[in-house]
């Protein structure tokens, strides 16, 4: 399964990341995309109650394996006129770091640059 998780999006804020103990271990997620998330174990970790709530106010979603960047998305002034948490989608997505840089010289919501930040850095140190 694919996971993302937006601790940015918790109040308040987390900077780490988040786990939760099922039958068939731990289910750790880290800011950002996690792939790999075992099936089996993620079901079990979806009836969690806190895991309900974060999912409730998209701190935690389930995205589609195949999910691609809309193409208007890749315009400079798009993210601007995004919800937060579509403008977050999108940024998790992004691979190119110029893109994200001029989006954050555009950008004046703080979380928004903050996810911009985080994903550059991932994608500076290979872990995007």
């Amino acid at each position: 399964m694919l996971i993302a998780y937006r601790p940015e999006l918790e109040n308040p804020p987390r900077e780490g990341g988040f786990g939760v103990i099922v039958e068939q271990g731990l289910v750790q997620l880290v800011p950002g995309l996690n792939k790999d998330v075992p099936e089996q174990a993620w079901q079990k970790a979806r009836q969690n109650a806190t895991v309900k709530k974060l999912m409730q106010i998209g701190a935690i979603e389930e995205m589609m394996e195949q999910e691609v960047v809309p193409e208007a998305v890749t315009d400079l002034n798009i993210l601007t006129n995004l919800p937060l948490q579509e403008a977050l989608r999108a940024i998790e997505m992004i691979h190119d770091a110029e893109l994200l840089l001029d989006w954050k010289n555009r950008e004046g919501r703080i979380r928004v640059r903050n996810a911009i930040v985080k994903r550059r850095e991932a994608i500076r140190t290979g872990n995007a």
